[in-house]
């Protein structure tokens, strides 16, 4: 998975509808159960606000990690 600054404006630009739809579905793939993750409008705009200060290393952290998780 790529997470660069250029994708993490494109997700950012995204309405809180379909942001909650690529969160649920980046959850299931890390092996979430997608059931037990409720995400509503206060969730997704406090994810937006970590999203948008997050820094480049950050962004390197999340993928390798997402990463990780994903070969479990």
């Amino acid at each position: 998975m790529q997470i660069d600054r250029e994708s993490l404006e494109k997700l950012l630009s995204l309405n809180d509808r379909q942001l909650k739809l690529i969160i649920t579905k980046l959850a299931a793939e890390s092996g979430i159960d997608p059931a037990s993750f409720n995400v509503n409008t206060s969730d997704v705009q406090s994810i937006r606000r970590a999203l948008s200060s997050a820094t480049d290393s950050d962004l390197a952290r999340v993928a390798q990690m997402y990463e990780q998780n994903r070969k479990k």
